[in-house]
């Protein structure tokens, strides 16, 4: 199961690390903001830094820490937090990382509060994004740092199979049998939108999850936080996560033609690098295949007893189920 942090841990892992805070910590108990899958976020004082606690060990986080940092380090200021520092904490012989970062203030909006205008603004924040850029695709620290120079190119066909082949054998019974009458619509779908993204031949630092959930507003300034699957990839995946056709919860937002087109269009006029027609194909691409693996995730929770899903995220099970197959069936 996760692990949950306390107060009293929190501080006294800050207080082993005074250069994390810029000025000593003042008098009160740290509090948790956040908690996700992988991570706790906690703030040691009102100003920050927000300190992220991993919940699992490092061997059994979905992405590597190191990258997260690295990706937030690369990353044009104003657009995600800064990184401060990092430690790994031992509990019971198992390595928990922790991470260091600028608070960022404000909220995260409801699918509704999110208005063309603000929407405008976050794409002008991804086309800062994506000026970093690199001659292909990987992870941050192997292309950044020419760790691994062999060029490459992303292959949209084998990440559908990979989820596919992920999520078949881990959902049992009827839920196993409607996500893999989905399966054979998206590979032929894969297909058909894989060469496009194989022909890609200049890749961007992502931040490769901007789920709404995964954005802070303060006014009418959206910053992007957990860096957790950052990435080099197609910048296509990160104007698509903001939702579509394909929209559930709290995640993905459903937007019209007209809203998505609006969105790429201040993409490409505040300097993002593509066509909008071309951009469109990709970014639903990208939705749709993210939609199929969170809905085999959610159901895979759901038929676990040992783990409690909300009855928000089973409705978001549901929205998905029903927009995959839509979109798969209107393509």
């Amino acid at each position: 199961m996760p692990r949950s942090w306390t107060g009293q841990e929190v501080a006294e892992v800050v207080a082993a690390h005074p250069e994390w805070l810029g000025a000593p910590l003042s008098a009160g108990e740290p509090h948790r903001v956040g908690r996700g899958e992988s991570y706790e976020a906690w703030l040691p004082a009102p100003a920050g830094p927000l300190v992220r606690f991993a919940r699992r060990p490092i061997g059994e986080l979905p992405a590597d820490p190191a990258e997260e940092v690295a990706g937030m380090r690369l990353a044009p200021q104003g657009v995600g937090p800064r990184p401060i520092g990092a430690d790994v904490l031992w509990v019971d012989d198992e390595q928990y990382p922790v991470v260091a970062q600028e608070f960022v203030p404000g909220r995260v909006l409801a699918p509704i509060e999110w208005t063309g205008a603000l929407r405008r603004v976050l794409a002008a924040q991804l086309a800062t994004l994506h000026t970093v850029t690199y001659p292909r695709p990987g992870s941050v620290r192997g292309v950044s740092q020419a760790l691994d120079p062999e060029p490459g190119r992303l292959d949209f066909a084998a990440e559908v199979d990979g989820i596919i082949d992920h999520w078949a054998p881990r959902l049992p019974g009827a839920p196993g049998e409607a996500w893999a009458a989905l399966c054979g619509p998206m590979q032929r779908y894969a297909a058909e939108v894989a060469p496009e993204i194989a022909a890609l031949q200049e890749f961007s630092l992502i931040h490769g999850d901007p789920v709404l959930t995964n954005i802070v507003v303060d006014g009418n300034r959206p910053v992007l936080i957990d860096w957790e699957w950052t990435q080099i990839g197609d910048p296509a995946r990160d104007l698509g996560f903001i939702g579509g056709a394909v929209h559930a919860g709290d995640w993905y937002a459903a937007l019209t033609d007209e809203e998505i087109t609006d969105l790429l269009r201040a993409y490409v006029s505040a300097g993002g690098r593509g066509e909008v027609v071309a951009l469109r194909r990709r970014r639903d691409a990208w939705l749709a295949a993210e939609g199929l693996a969170v809905l085999a995730y959610l159901w895979w929770v759901d038929a676990d007893p040992a783990q409690a899903i909300t009855p928000a995220n089973r409705s978001a099970a549901a929205d998905l189920q029903r927009t995959v197959a839509a979109y798969l069936a209107a393509w």
